[in-house]
Parts: C-alpha cells; structure tokens; sequence
C-alpha cells in the first residue's frame, strides 16, 4: 500500500503544477495587438455624463506603439481627432497606455480585448477581428441599446435610453437600409416598439468605421458614427448629433430571419 501512496503522491503534484501554471494567464504586448474598437464615457466632476466616445485603435507589438482615431461628443459639440502613444502589458495582464501629450489610461486585457480607466472616463474595447467591411459585411439583424443624455438643443432634455432591434439590409446598388423598432425612456416618457417604427441608412467604409441614420416615425433623424468589431458581429456606436451625449452598442441576434 504504501509504495503506490508514493508512485501516486509525484503525479498529484504535477496535476496541480499544471493547473496552477494556466489558472492564471501571462500577457504581454503581444496580448494587445491589432486593431480594436474601443467605447468609452465621461463624466464631470459631478458625476454627470459629460462626453460619449467611439474609436478605433491599433497597436503594434513589436514598438509598444499605437495609433487612435476618436469621434466624441464633449458636453455635445463633436469632434475628430487623431493620436499617438505608448503602451506596456504586465505579464499579470494589467496595463498602461500613454498618449502623446495626454494624461496615461490604465487597462486590462480580457479575452476579446479590454477594459479601460482614464480619468474621469472608463470604457472597454472589442478586437476588430476578421471582419469584412463592406455594407454587406454587416447585413443582418442587430438589437441595439444606447444610453445618456440630451442637453438643452436636443428635441427633449434629460436622460435617455434606447433598445432596439435593427435590420440592416443592403439593396441591389449596394447600399445600405435600415429597418426596424426602437423602444425609448426620453426624460421619464417611455414609448414602446409599436410607438416607434424606424427607418433609415448605413454606410461602413473600408477601415471598418461608419455612419448610420435613424429615422424614428414623427421624429428627428438620428445620426451616429461607430466602429466595427469582433468579425462584424458587433458596432460600437455614438450619437454624432449636437447637444446629445449617447453612446451604444449593436450586437447581432442570435436569430437572423426577424420578421418586421
């Protein structure tokens, strides 16, 4: 008896050698690498939303480098703007980005990219993937959701909430249509999705970025820019109206053939 004690003692401990070495993962910059979308929201002092933020980045490994391209809504004026920076990843995932002439940022790397901490804002990113980005690209249905605020200048005033579920079709001349229904919480008013059939358009371009137009019935256009990500299955959308502040996301459904 005790000699098999022994022989099984030495393989007990190489199991739990081995499950202890991939417990914990070990990242690296090669662990950020690529191009990504990346979300993120601020707020001011008060803790009120004060800017809503799409952009798309991408890292070169071997530099510790990156490059990002931002659209934002500040207190809602929008604006472009392009950057630089530096980053490093921690073999315990955790890492920093600095851009050029900004305060750094703080991430984490998850399994489909990561989350991020600046000050005043977080967000999280998704890898691009191996998406085609073309209006056909993206054809199918998506349910979407967006959150924040419309500040004086917007049609109402206050917080908002919007979920929906979107079809995006693409006709014979290749361009892009969007039909479906929202349901929204607009400053305390709700209305459902029979309250709120939408039309509309999109257009992705080659760099996997895009614009898309909402048209709610009885009620203004809706315009957003966003970024393409996680092989076209999901966009990362802001409000590009002035006087709003409203960020979102579109994912796409499980079931494609929703009757409309």
């Amino acid at each position: 008896m005790s000699s098999k004690i022994f022989r099984i003692a030495p393989i007990v401990v190489l199991v739990g050698l081995a499950i202890s070495s991939t417990a914990w993962a070990t990242c690296s910059n090669d662990s950020v690498s690529g191009t990504y979308g990346f979300l993120h929201d601020g707020t001011d002092s008060n803790g009120t939303p004060a800017t809503a933020a799409v952009s798309q980045i991408t890292f070169d490994s071997t530099t510790g480098t990156f490059t990002v391209e931002t659209t934002a809504s500040h207190e809602g004026v929008i604006a472009t703007d392009s950057t630089t920076g530096t980053y490093a990843v921690g073999s315990n995932c955790t890492g920093t980005g600095v851009p050029a002439g900004a305060n750094p940022f703080s991430f984490v790397v998850t399994s489909t990219g990561f989350l991020a901490a600046h000050l005043f804002s977080e967000g999280f990113a998704v890898k691009q993937g191996s998406s085609t980005c073309t209006n056909a690209g993206v054809e199918g249905s998506f349910g979407f959701e967006a959150t924040g605020v419309f500040l004086a200048g917007a049609p109402v005033t206050g917080s908002v909430a919007f979920i929906g579920q979107l079809k995006l079709i693409v006709n014979p001349s290749g361009e892009g249509g969007i039909i479906g229904h929202l349901a929204s919480s607009e400053d305390g008013t709700f209305l459902t999705f029979a309250e709120e059939p939408v039309t509309g358009s999109y257009k992705v371009d080659t760099d996997c970025r895009g614009r898309a137009t909402i048209q709610p019935k009885g009620r203004p256009e809706m315009h957003f820019s966003f970024v393409v990500v996680d092989g076209g299955k999901e966009m990362l959308a802001i409000e590009t109206d002035a006087d709003t502040v409203v960020s979102g996301t579109l994912q796409v459904l499980l079931q494609q053939e929703i009757p409309l």
